[in-house]
């Protein structure tokens, strides 16, 4: 049962990094980089440097799932221990996970949140 849990986390965290992407590239492409000015003459210095790579999230997070499969294909393959193989599943999924949400944060507060901020006051 656990092999089937940890296999479905790897795949399922897959998932949500190329979602993460296409959420990522659609907001931006509703959203271009002339937004971060509409709320005031302030804009953050951090909300420009993220404007500067978030476009580029899209294709980084489908080098990162391909780089993911294909070490899911190494562990598979492998010669190590079942359990060895699990936890460097899950490890990668974790890290998936984490990815694809510090790409969607990072996106709601450069592009969104910080700008507000700044010319609220």
């Amino acid at each position: 049962m656990f092999k089937v849990a940890a296999v479905l986390v790897f795949l399922s965290s897959i998932l949500a990094m190329l979602l993460a992407g296409r959420l990522v590239s659609a907001v931006l492409a509703l959203y271009p980089v002339t937004h971060l000015g509409s709320f005031g003459p302030v804009v953050p210095a951090v909300s420009q440097t993220h404007a500067a790579w978030l476009p580029a999230v899209q294709m980084v997070t489908w080098v990162i799932a391909a780089a993911s499969a294909a070490a899911g294909v190494l562990l598979w393959r492998g010669r190590s221990a079942a359990s060895g193989k699990l936890q460097a599943a899950l490890l990668i999924g974790a890290i998936n996970y984490f990815l694809a949400l510090f790409f969607t944060s990072t996106l709601l507060v450069a592009y969104f949140y910080l700008p507000k901020v700044a010319n609220a006051a």
